[in-house]
């Protein structure tokens, strides 16, 4: 240590010390007040020291307490080599040693081998040999080859440490060339990578190419169990699972790196507007002094962030932050943040379905969960993968959101009165589907038009103040520039088309084709153009609408094992879920196509028929071929009801739009249930014990229902017991209605049966225009 010292010292261009100097140095007292004294001059200049003196003291500190700088202590600048075994022989590597030495080494090195670009960045190829036999090349009993020793002879430099793979080489070249080598858990996870990336680290070795499975390293797990993945410890894995969770890692980095100024920051916030941020993530941190900065630029969901009395306390404490925060850094750190934020998201979405996937190989390979019967359960997957918690804040965000509007909402005066409803009757009739294949089994209108309006009359009737004028004024203007818009009915038939259809025209707007067996389901997304459909032939569609009025599948998805009986969209219009006769449901993103979990019960055999979001989106509701309708806590997974006393599979639900009631139909009539309280309320038969009926739907009001299936039967939930309005007959001839849809404010009612037309019912134009 001594003479390293003196080479420090002569490196800094300070003069030597004599020994008597060092005697000196050494006799000097250790109480802690001394050593507080010169730990401050390190960073405090004392005009009466000389520069040897304070460089003395400087010195002691790493003497006495045995600290060097990694890149002393390693040598060469920290730059270590690597000794790799390779299928045909050995590779030496140049590697920043320095990061083995680190305190999270075990928990980082990895990343640096998650894709071929980053690795070809980490190490740098020295040099490659083959040898034929690897064996007598090194080994504890004869040593180090002549050939081997020489290759690692030739690029070391003196007092360089070389890595290897175990301690047996370790022992070896320690004892034959004297040369020191390190050996450890961080040098394990840099062997691990670049094996991985061996193909592309090491050309000559391109058989390896082919190899495209895995054990995972001790890092790569340690990063999926910090972000609750499902995944088995002891599977494989393959290079893109590899590089989605390097890409997750260096997302993290990046929002981590900013950690130590926003906490810096944060302290303002808690000595000036007294708000404690020791649990707030960084994310939360940024976010708060964005608001305080930029006030008026948006900020996503803060709502979901901050409790009330936080919210209020930031925004009357604005002026106090003046001079105090450099605000343009801070605009910076929050953009970077929020976009890894995002970047994180979307690769850990990719790496909770390829993990799933991974999972279920590991499972047929192991055959781990085989029952006694010899038949293998499906295996249940529960949460949202590496994004669990941002997916439920924005369910909780947009329940809050329409909680707090349905509070304020009454019944639209727009609404078709029951005397109108009264005197429905068919007013169009249009051929949408094959005659040949004939059969309407699913029916959807487009929300955006029926969501505006209804929005807009409450505004003007009963919320219509000052603090939304704003609003009211800028749907006011998009209302009039949509009034003479179209008014679409998707339909999906037994035809395997989906077709949208504009009712005010009476034209075919698209046909979408694609499914090789019917449709089942199908939903119109309030955004971007997006439709989705679901069916027998086990898969799920995501389409986009084009420029030209087309449709194209953008997401063909094959999560399922058998025919997918409902597909439901979620309020936020982020997220849909599908049920399927294999006895899974399925929580998706609709922009990347990604199932972000899968819920499979495997004590359960009966499979779903139907399915629906509650209104406010935390409530899922599933039916299934055993006449049991199941109750879902969307955060977590959970089954929180049964609601029993259907006879054959539910076929149909709807929830009401104020969140209180839900019908259900099945073979021989409706059911309807409080969901606040999970009882049931009221049985209705309109037809006979044998026959199914197939559709059940709640208005937006919330007031009417209509139910079908030999017919059209229409009723008003606002008495108890019902109200009984009117009867629509069906027009078919076939004795099936199979799907049928309000339009907006009740003003008609789409009705699919099992021909190929679809019909309108509602009042004559004359007494349109009247009502």
């Amino acid at each position: 240590m001594a003479s390293t010292a003196e080479e420090l010292k002569q490196a800094a261009g300070q003069p030597s010390r004599t020994e008597e100097e060092d005697g000196d140095m050494e006799s000097w007292p250790e109480t802690d007040e001394d050593v507080a004294s010169g730990e401050e001059d390190a960073y405090v200049d004392s005009s009466s020291d000389t520069d040897e003196e304070a460089a003395a003291r400087r010195w002691k500190n790493v003497f006495v307490n045995h600290v060097l700088p990694p890149a002393v202590e390693l040598g060469n600048g920290g730059v270590i080599l690597v000794l790799l075994e390779t299928p045909s022989g050995f590779a030496l590597f140049s590697y920043d040693g320095v990061k083995l030495l680190e305190p999270d080494a075990c928990q980082n090195i990895w990343a640096d081998f998650a894709d071929d670009t980053v690795a070809k960045l980490a190490v740098w190829l020295q040099d490659f040999q083959t040898f034929e036999d690897k064996l007598s090349a090194i080994n504890l009993s004869t040593g180090v080859s002549d050939a081997l020793a020489n290759m690692i002879k030739k690029h070391i430099v003196p007092g360089q440490r070389l890595a290897v793979e175990n301690k047996d080489y370790r022992k070896t070249i320690e004892t034959s060339l004297k040369i020191p080598c390190m050996y450890g858990p961080a040098v394990e996870e840099l062997m691990w990578g670049l094996k991985i990336q061996m193909p592309y680290l090491v050309p000559a070795e391109n058989s390896e190419m082919e190899k495209d499975i895995f054990p995972m390293s001790e890092g790569m797990k340690f990063l999926l169990n910090f972000h609750c993945f499902k995944f088995k410890p002891d599977m494989m894995v393959t290079r893109r699972i590899i590089k989605m969770a390097g890409t997750v890692h260096a997302c993290d980095r990046c929002v981590n790196k900013h950690s130590n100024n926003l906490h810096s920051v944060a302290e303002h916030l808690k000595e000036i507007s007294h708000i404690d941020t020791r649990d707030w993530d960084l994310m939360k941190i940024a976010t708060a002094l964005k608001l305080i900065c930029y006030p008026n630029e948006k900020v996503k969901a803060p709502r979901s962030l901050f409790r009330k009395q936080e919210m209020t306390r930031l925004w009357n404490d604005r002026p106090k932050y003046d001079g105090k925060i450099l605000k343009m850094p801070l605009l910076v750190v929050y953009d970077e943040i929020n976009m890894a934020r995002e970047a994180r998201y979307k690769a850990a979405c990719v790496l909770c379905r390829l993990l799933r996937r991974a999972t279920k190989a590991h499972e047929v390979a192991t055959d781990n969960e085989t029952s006694p019967d010899g038949e293998k359960e499906r295996s249940e997957h529960r949460g949202f993968g590496g994004e669990a918690a941002s997916v439920v804040d924005e369910l909780t965000e947009c329940n809050y959101k329409l909680s707090e509007e349905r509070k304020k909402r009454q019944i639209p005066p727009t609404l078709a009165s029951i005397d109108a409803l009264k005197r429905y009757t068919r007013i169009s009739s249009h051929p949408l589907h094959r005659t040949n294949e004939p059969g309407i089994l699913s029916m959807h209108i487009h929300p955006s038009k029926v969501t505006l309006m209804l929005r807009l009359v409450l505004i003007i009737f009963f919320n219509f103040d000052v603090e939304n004028l704003i609003e009211f004024f800028f749907m006011f203007i998009y209302f009039i520039l949509i009034m003479d818009e179209q008014d679409i009915v998707a339909t999906g038939g037994i035809d395997t088309n989906a077709v949208l259809f504009d009712r005010p025209s009476g034209q075919i707007l698209s046909t979408l084709t694609g499914h090789s067996k019917k449709i089942t389901s199908l939903k119109f997304v309030n955004r971007d153009e997006l439709f989705i459909t679901g069916s027998a032939d086990k898969t799920v569609r995501i389409w986009q609408g084009r420029e030209d009025g087309n449709y194209s599948c953008i997401h063909t998805l094959k999560d399922h094992t058998a025919e997918v009986g409902a597909v439901t969209v979620h309020a936020t219009q982020k997220y849909f879920v599908t049920a399927s006769k294999d006895h899974s449901w399925c929580f998706y993103d609709i922009s990347t196509g990604f199932c972000l979990t899968r819920v499979c019960e495997a004590s359960e055999q009966e499979g779903y028929t139907s399915a629906s979001f509650h209104p406010d989106g935390l409530i899922l509701g599933t039916g299934t071929s055993a006449s049991v309708v199941k109750i879902w806590d969307v955060k977590t997974q959970s089954s929180v009801g049964k609601l029993k006393g259907h006879v054959g599979p539910v076929t149909a639900m709807s929830f009401s739009e104020n969140g209180y009631l839900l019908a259900t139909a099945s073979l021989g009539g409706v059911r309807v249930w409080d969901v606040r309280k999970l009882r049931y309320l009221w049985t209705i038969s309109p037809y006979f014990a044998d026959i199914p009926t197939n559709a059940v739907e709640f208005d937006l009001s919330g007031r009417y229902l209509a139910i079908g299936g030999s017919d059209i039967s229409v009723y008003n939930v606002d008495k108890d017991p019902l109200d009984f309005i009117k009867k629509l007959p069906d027009l078919s001839r076939k004795g099936k209605v199979t799907s049928l849809k309000f339009g907006v404010d009740a003003k008609y009612i789409a009705v699919g049966s099992m021909d190929h037309k679809l019909r309108i019912f509602g009042l004559p134009g004359d007494e349109q225009m009247d009502e």
